[in-house]
């Protein structure tokens, strides 16, 4: 009996031993601030859990892995389990009623109260999947960054790239790891500015600019550089980070951008600006070296005939082949530039004299321009005339040299084309003369100051009066009676003669509707008409309103235009007469003969007179040559079904062979000189009396 008491007491003293170590057991897992959970097995009850868990089992008592894992994740942790006994921060995405949370799991099997259980920790890790998350998004935009990232440790040695910085450089991650970006130099920058550009990102924290560096293949490239030092708690620099984008296709464009600003467009040639620019240069070393510099001034001769006749495209093919000549005319270091149109200027730097100057333009230049052109199978020919002048001769500043050249180039127009002449002082003084002239004839119209005189137009066997022709005079405040040879010129080269022309034509139609109103008669009058003013577009309106303003007949207005002026452009100049002719106006070719007309053509005009060139009635007493150009005009002019007219007609043998010959009308000093519209009148008066009219 004492052996069972005993026994009895062993077992009560080991199950309150027992119960203690389940207490203990469980405080335990209280006291652990981690979230327990002890579940069973094989149903998964949960046995125990402490406090902290109670967040992630959200009162689930019955296998609360059911819900808390996706069925993949709940089956590969047992599986662990039942491999190894137990499971070693396994990650899984803990699914909450209202939530979910990523977190750690770690398990062990082991016997709570002696029951086959599993004791699982939780480990939240939000933060570090979120930080995970971050990582490997920067991870990615550092790769799929189009900008090159390179990063360096604070001693400059390279711990990463990405791969547009291997795309742009030619470097893989393998070749330049460890290396320093020295390894990147360009020889388009010195050494001196590399070292201070790492010297301002460690003083100032960052350096910002446009870098060259050398890819693999040795070839140099720009980029525009952004480096930054990253520094310790410590204040020590621990990292550099470079960013970079590739700009040689912008560097590119500039160079094409400021390429098109300082070139012409048609023939790649330095442009205007680009040209005083180098002139400027050129100068400024032929001081330093007492050498000359010669300034060249070219224009193409008759090039506008080109252009009109055969087409802007074929005159822009021309500029170019012309370009390429003047190129090749000149020596290594000289500039051959275009200003527009047909003008080009030629800078020819250090030059010894005058002598070496002439060789190049004689020898050489002017013979390649005059070579045949062949512009889409077909030769073509022109001249130039050249304008030069030499610095410090003829100027020692830009403006100075540039307006002497052009004054040179207009004496070598003046002087027949296709020829040089260098500046003079009187080049200077016409020059200057020309330009007062063109000022003063701005205001010569609205001053009053232009006059027309009238030569009459005789009937060639009866000397009867058949009209008369307006000449232009300028009766200029300071210089007196100007004969339009002196200013005819400029109003054309400047446009005036628009305005003036304009006058002209208003004037002439005044004055023969005065005539008819004081009983001289209608008297047909002849306006000589300008290249400038046929190609003006407003010219069909202006006719048209003078006439009807003025009460002047079309049929009493003729406009004359030169043989030459005709053929620059055939077909619009075929329409607009036409279109004259519609007005009712007469038209007549001045000065026929001289020029290079085709029969063709001519017979596609809508014209009514032919007048003689004075030159061949001149001579033709002394040269059979004239006499027999002269009766040939006449003839073809006849016909034509047109009526001839004789200019420049001084003695009475002139006039005894061209009514013999069976011209039409005539002109000239044998008759009477230009009159004013007073002397004028009272010439018909005699002459009536004369002609017995």
């Amino acid at each position: 009996m004492l052996a069972q008491l005993n026994h009895s007491r062993l077992v009560e003293q080991e199950m309150a031993a027992n119960e203690r170590a389940a207490i203990a057991q469980r405080e335990l897992l209280e006291a652990i601030p981690i979230p327990l959970v002890v579940t069973a097995i094989p149903q998964h009850e949960v046995l125990h859990s402490n406090v902290p868990a109670q967040h992630w089992l959200e009162g689930r008592s019955i296998d609360p892995w059911l819900s808390g894992l996706s069925a993949p994740a709940r089956a590969r942790f047992f599986q662990q389990l039942a491999d190894q006994g137990a499971a070693n921060e396994f990650e899984v995405l803990w699914q909450g009623a209202e939530s979910r949370n990523w977190a750690l799991l770690s398990a062990r099997r082991l016997l709570y109260q002696a029951q086959d259980a599993v004791l699982t920790t939780f480990t939240p890790i939000n933060s570090l999947k979120a930080m995970e998350e971050r990582l490997a998004l920067w991870a990615k935009v550092f790769e799929a960054s189009s900008e090159s990232i390179m990063i360096t440790d604070g001693e400059r040695r390279i711990i990463t790239v990405n791969r547009a910085f291997s795309r742009s450089t030619g470097y893989s991650f393998e070749e330049i790891a460890g290396q320093t970006p020295e390894l990147l130099r360009s020889d388009r920058q010195p050494d001196a500015h590399f070292e201070e550009i790492w010297r301002v990102a460690v003083t100032r924290g960052s350096w910002q600019g446009e870098l060259w560096l050398r890819r693999n293949t040795g070839e140099s490239f720009p980029l525009w550089a952004v480096i930054n030092a990253v520094r310790s708690d410590s204040d020590q620099i621990t990292h550099f980070i470079v960013v970079a984008h590739d700009i040689s296709e912008r560097k590119a464009n500039e160079q094409r951008i400021s390429h098109l600003a300082q070139h012409d467009v048609l023939t790649d040639l330095p442009n205007r600006s680009l040209c005083v620019e180098r002139l400027r240069l050129a100068l400024q070393l032929a001081e330093r070296q007492a050498r000359r510099v010669g300034v060249l001034f070219i224009d193409l001769d008759r090039f506008k005939n080109i252009n009109d006749s055969l087409g802007h495209h074929i005159g822009d093919s021309l500029l170019r082949s012309v370009s390429r000549s003047l190129l090749s005319a000149v020596r290594v270091g000289d500039t051959v530039s275009r200003f527009g149109g047909d003008e080009f200027v030629i800078i020819l730097n250090g030059v010894a004299d005058a002598d070496e100057i002439l060789q190049i333009v004689n020898q050489r230049l002017i013979p390649l321009i005059r070579q045949p052109h062949e512009i889409e199978g077909v030769e073509l020919h022109i001249s130039c005339s050249v304008g030069i002048a030499v610095y410090p001769e003829h100027g020692v500043d830009i403006e100075t040299l540039m307006r002497n050249a052009d004054a040179a180039m207009y004496q070598a127009k003046f002087s027949g084309r296709n020829n040089a002449q260098f500046f003079s002082i009187e080049m200077e003084s016409r020059a200057r003369e020309r330009l007062d002239i063109e000022n003063d004839l701005r205001h010569a119209v609205e001053r009053g100051e232009l006059r027309l005189f009238y030569q009459p137009r005789v009937a060639c066997r009866s000397n009867r009066l058949l009209g008369a022709e307006a000449l232009v005079r300028w009766q200029h405040p300071r210089l007196g009676l100007v004969p339009p040879g002196r200013f005819i010129t400029v109003a054309e080269e400047s446009g005036l003669i628009v305005p003036v022309g304009a006058w002209i034509i208003d004037e002439a139609c005044r004055q023969q509707a005065e005539w008819r109103d004081r009983g001289l008669g209608d008297i047909p009058v002849s306006v000589n008409l300008s290249a400038v003013q046929l190609g003006d577009p407003s010219l069909l309106e202006q006719l048209a309103t003078t006439l009807q303003a003025r009460r002047t007949k079309p049929q009493m207005i003729e406009l004359e235009l030169t043989e030459s002026l005709l053929m620059e452009n055939v077909d619009s100049n075929i329409a607009l007469f036409h279109a004259l002719k519609e007005l009712g106006i007469v038209l007549s070719i001045d000065d026929f003969g001289t020029g290079y007309s085709s029969l063709s053509y001519l017979n596609r005009f809508p014209i009514d007179k032919l007048k003689i060139d004075q030159s061949f009635v001149r001579d033709m007493l002394d040269d059979t040559n004239d006499l027999a150009i002269t009766r040939a005009i006449i003839g073809l002019g006849h016909t034509l079904g047109l009526k001839v007219v004789a200019e420049g007609v001084e003695h009475i043998e002139e006039k005894q062979m061209l009514a013999a010959a069976g011209c039409d009308e005539l002109q000239g000093y044998l008759f009477s000189r230009p009159l004013p519209e007073d002397e004028f009148a009272r010439w018909i008066k005699a002459n009536a009396a004369l002609a017995g009219d």
